[in-house]
């Protein structure tokens, strides 16, 4: 992996580890209860980390063009209404087909994703600075994007790791292998959306819709459900990607 991969990797991974770790140590140790203001802060704080390091990194090691058309990528709303109701239409897929195989349960009326939508752009969504507003496209200059997302998702599963050491987050009750296949196959949507888009705007709000989603459609956390979802969500990314190089065939003859 190049320089950049790696710089921002370790100022990512560091600086979530050691909120999350932190969080996790004073929870182990009966000094903090999850859910009170101060846990939740670290928490929050843990997860943006990713947007919060590139945006650094971006601004002190790009030139000023560089730094100010990747902001405005980031805070770009201005796409066709059609990729907003894909997005919708495409998240609420991803968490309802699960119940057709057993893998969730609607536990909450829809309006409840509405609801929480803004709190999830800041609970998971910004995430996608880091992720899929540099992490995949700078892979994708020496890979795939098959390849591309694989590792994104793999590494996307370990950041999170430390959140199973948090007494009372909801990660402590999950499968971690259902997560990483779970992780995965959300990769390999988002990479559907930032190929079509080049939207990093876009991937947050898919990613808040999911988060959002997931509290009506509450998953089961076993690893046949995830295989399912994972192998559902490649069935998806092999027909774009063949769609997708069909088109550009096309436009070179």
């Amino acid at each position: 992996m190049g320089v950049e991969i790696r710089r921002f990797l370790f100022y990512t991974f560091a600086t979530s580890w050691i909120i999350w770790g932190s969080l996790a140590l004073l929870t182990q140790l009966n000094l903090l209860e999850f859910g009170n203001g101060i846990s939740m802060l670290l928490f929050i704080l843990g997860g943006i980390t990713p947007a919060i390091c590139e945006i650094w990194l971006k601004k002190k090691y790009s030139t000023k063009e560089e730094f100010k058309s990747f902001i405005h990528n980031v805070k770009n709303p201005k796409l066709p209404v059609s990729w907003y109701l894909f997005a919708i239409g495409f998240a609420f897929a991803a968490c309802f087909l699960p119940t057709l195989w057993g893998g969730a349960t609607m536990e909450n009326p829809m309006y409840l994703a509405l609801l929480e939508l803004p709190i999830m752009i800041i609970g998971g969504g910004l995430e996608e600075i880091g992720w899929r507003g540099f992490l995949q496209p700078t892979l994708q200059k020496r890979w795939s994007p098959f390849t591309s997302t694989m590792i994104v998702g793999v590494i996307w599963a370990v950041w999170h790791l430390p959140l199973w050491f948090v007494i009372g987050s909801n990660q402590m009750n999950m499968n971690f292998l259902w997560f990483s296949l779970t992780a995965l196959a959300l990769s390999f949507l988002l990479t559907i959306i930032y190929l079509s888009t080049k939207s990093i705007f876009l991937c947050i709000i898919f990613h808040a819709l999911i988060n959002s989603f997931w509290n009506v459609f509450v998953p089961v956390t076993n690893v046949t459900s995830g295989l399912f979802t994972f192998l559902f969500a490649l069935f998806l990314f092999t027909v774009f990607e063949v769609y997708r190089k069909s088109n550009f065939q096309k436009r070179m003859v």
